[in-house]
């Protein structure tokens, strides 16, 4: 007996509404997910500050200790031995400067002012001229976007550069940044010679789960011989716009 097409399409969302996930699960299985994530972005959280922790302590708060001590030395030897208290005050003002360029280096790591100042766009162009590959930077991404969301982006493409510079062996790189409704999205493409693996140590696992923390993605197109195209998206929203002290 020949059944009609409403009988069939009715029986399709039977069969559908048996099998498929119902609405509980899949709220069970976003609960699961959005309690994974949460935790890499307090691991990567965490390791943040052990690293701003470590540097401070092995770089510019060893160095103003340092400091200290050759000033309490030129103090002491200023009336007995002028010539040796000059020379130490002109030792302590280099410890002073690289104490100071190690700070700067750091507030860097943490947000770049080109980032604050200028934009992701720009930031990127910066990357890239800052590289010793030859680097391409398209970026078409109109209105302020979220300072979070912008720092993603400018680490894992920064990351990303890395690495086609220490193990890819490339000479080009092409990294294109757009924003097409409330999704940010990049691509950072390599000459290189593929085969880059998430599992392989090369920071691709790192950068994954930073993504993931703002629920974003990382896609992956590597075959051995390359080229390597890295794809990144973030859901974003236009933030307020920037004010200036100009």
């Amino acid at each position: 007996m020949f059944l009609g097409a409403p009988v069939l399409k009715g029986y399709a969302y039977f069969v559908r509404f048996l099998l498929g996930p119902t609405r509980g699960s899949r709220l069970a299985l976003r609960v699961e997910q959005l309690a994974e994530t949460r935790s890499g972005a307090l691991d990567i959280q965490a390791a943040e500050l052990r690293r701003i922790e470590r540097d401070l302590h092995d770089g510019a708060q060893a160095r103003l200790v340092g400091l200290g001590l050759q000033l309490g030395a030129v103090e002491r030897k200023m009336a007995q031995d002028p010539e040796l208290a000059r020379r130490l005050l002109r030792e302590a003002r280099t410890s002073s400067v690289q104490a100071l360029r190690e700070l700067r280096d750091l507030v860097r790591g943490i947000h770049p002012p080109v980032l604050a100042e200028r934009g992701l766009g720009d930031a990127l162009r910066a990357l890239g001229l800052a590289s010793p590959l030859d680097v391409t930077v398209v970026a078409d991404l109109p209105g302020p976007l979220p300072d979070p969301v912008e720092s993603a982006v400018y680490f894992a493409v920064s990351e990303l550069l890395a690495n086609a510079l220490k193990h890819a062996d490339a000479q080009r790189v092409e990294i294109v940044a757009w924003r097409a409704e409330d999704t940010l999205r990049a691509r950072v493409s390599d000459d290189g010679r593929g085969g880059a693996d998430v599992t392989a140590g090369s920071g691709l696992a790192g950068i994954r789960r930073r993504l993931a923390s703002f629920d974003g993605t990382l896609e992956i197109d590597s075959p051995p011989g390359g080229p390597t195209v890295m794809k990144l998206e973030l859901p974003c929203a236009l933030s307020s716009p920037k004010t200036s002290s100009s």
